[in-house]
């Protein structure tokens, strides 16, 4: 590496240190028994009550007054009302400086446990940083005659949920390359989570009405107010008592729903839910007649024969628009997400890669088309030939390895892709020589390090 690159890279690192240790806000700290520690904890819940200052999070998270969101939201007008859940409301507003914003708005709870876990939700919320989160803004938590009102207030995401756009509530069904792009926003989201958050997080309720969509279409994964921090290297679950189970039907893991123990595995289970939303378009609990059924369990015979994928798996809103393989692939991956055994459900490292194959082949296909439209067939030939030996064909994968997606003999039933194509996909998207990544990639991998990043990393002049 040169002098010049060198000292770019310097100047990169040193600069987002410096901009994450400007934004970040003092925190009080003190020993967790102490009397001075309960002391400064029960001045610290009465400034919130009274509206003043609290400096305990990291990063710039703005405290509203109860009245500004009144005014950004027009007196929270059901006209504005576009979320409702379980436990809150969610409306849209805008602000003085004319930014849109989603106000959560939390039902009335009572009790110390409410303030607890709210404010556990924020300092979570506000250490959480990568482009598939949707990132908080500030919070409200303000006393108006007897209860206290608490408001959450994120980024407004223009196309609303991913749940919403599969049903084509806004009049647009979406193509199956929009879909491939979803998938992989929302798998990346989920493996800053689990991967490279510090601590790192389990979601506990991944679903598609939880998969937001910016205006560009980038899936962002929102909700946390369920999500565990493992803060244990070696710590990959935790235990919910059976009357207590939180989450969604028709996502728990099988695991999740028998014992309450949600892990890692379980959002991987969940996510291939999703999977499965994407490519049917269905619900993840079908109703018809009064009777209730479970997307995976209508699902799963289908996704062990290959013509079935094709023929009753693929959504009919796509009308046959999409290419066999990548279906194949992305059925096939929802498969391993689904296992019973959540030893052997793939990781969302490679979830992540094996949607990339995806995308990065469909890129790479639109290149190569556009390119020939403009060469002579003498150097389109050329170009082809190039291409070929860059990306080898399947036929070029180790020897022994099972590619072929299409079944040979029609009258037999068999899994759409073997395990050994599934890794040989991981390998080779994880050689570096092999793929050139996208600018998005490129902010992917780069932005969770700087979690971990540290003063020893940096030479200062």
């Amino acid at each position: 590496m040169n002098s010049s690159s060198v000292r770019e890279t310097s100047y990169i690192n040193t600069s987002n240190f410096i901009s994450r240790k400007t934004s970040f806000v003092p925190e009080t700290k003190g020993v967790i028994n102490s009397p001075i520690s309960y002391i400064t904890r029960c001045f610290q819940k009465a400034s919130i009550l009274l509206g003043s200052q609290r400096e305990t999070f990291h990063g710039n998270i703005i405290q509203f007054s109860f009245a500004e969101l009144e005014n950004a939201t027009e007196n929270f007008s059901a006209s504005n009302l576009i979320g409702l859940g379980g436990s809150s409301y969610v409306y849209r507003g805008q602000l003085k400086n004319g930014s849109n914003v989603a106000v959560k708005r939390l039902k009335v709870q009572g009790g110390p446990e409410a303030d607890t876990e709210f404010f556990t939700e924020i300092e979570l919320l506000s250490r959480l940083h990568h482009c598939h989160l949707v990132p908080l803004i500030g919070y409200c938590s303000e006393l108006k005659g007897k209860n206290v009102q608490r408001l959450l207030v994120f980024d407004y995401m223009s196309n609303g949920n991913l749940r919403d756009r599969l049903d084509g509530i806004f009049g647009k069904n979406m193509d199956w390359s929009t879909r491939v792009t979803i998938a992989l926003g929302a798998a990346r989201g989920l493996e800053y989570l689990h991967e490279a958050a510090a601590p790192r997080i389990l979601h506990r309720d991944v679903k598609s009405t939880n998969i937001l969509l910016d205006k560009n279409w980038q899936a962002k994964i929102t909700d946390l107010g369920l999500a565990k921090d493992l803060r244990s290297d070696d710590l990959r679950s935790c235990s919910d008592s059976s009357e207590r189970m939180k989450g969604t039907f028709g996502y728990f893991a099988p695991e999740y729903a028998i014992v309450g123990r949600a892990s890692i595995e379980s959002d991987v289970f969940s996510f291939g839910v999703v999977l499965l939303e994407l490519i049917t378009g269905r619900q993840p609990i079908l109703r018809s007649a009064g009777k209730e059924e479970s997307l995976v369990v209508w699902a799963t015979p289908r996704l062990r024969d290959s013509r079935r994928v094709m023929t009753e798996l693929a959504d009919p809103q796509l009308k046959g628009n999409f290419p066999e393989d990548e279906v194949h692939i992305m059925a096939n991956l929802a498969k391993e997400c689904l296992l019973l055994d959540p030893d052997n459900r793939p990781t969302m490292s490679e979830v992540v890669l094996i949607l990339s194959s995806i995308s990065r082949t469909r890129s790479r296909r639109r290149r190569y088309i556009q390119l020939c439209l403009f060469q002579e067939p003498e150097d389109a030939e050329k170009t082809r030939q190039a291409s070929w030996r860059r990306f080898p064909p399947h036929n070029s994968l180790p020897r022994g390895t099972d590619y072929n997606p299409r079944v040979e003999n029609e009258d037999k039933s068999v899994d759409t892709i073997s395990t050994e194509y599934m890794k040989s996909l991981i390998l080779l998207t994880s050689k570096g020589e092999s793929w050139h990544a996208s600018d998005e990639d490129m902010v992917d991998l780069s932005e969770p390090r700087l979690e971990s990043f540290s003063m020893t990393n940096i030479n200062f002049p």
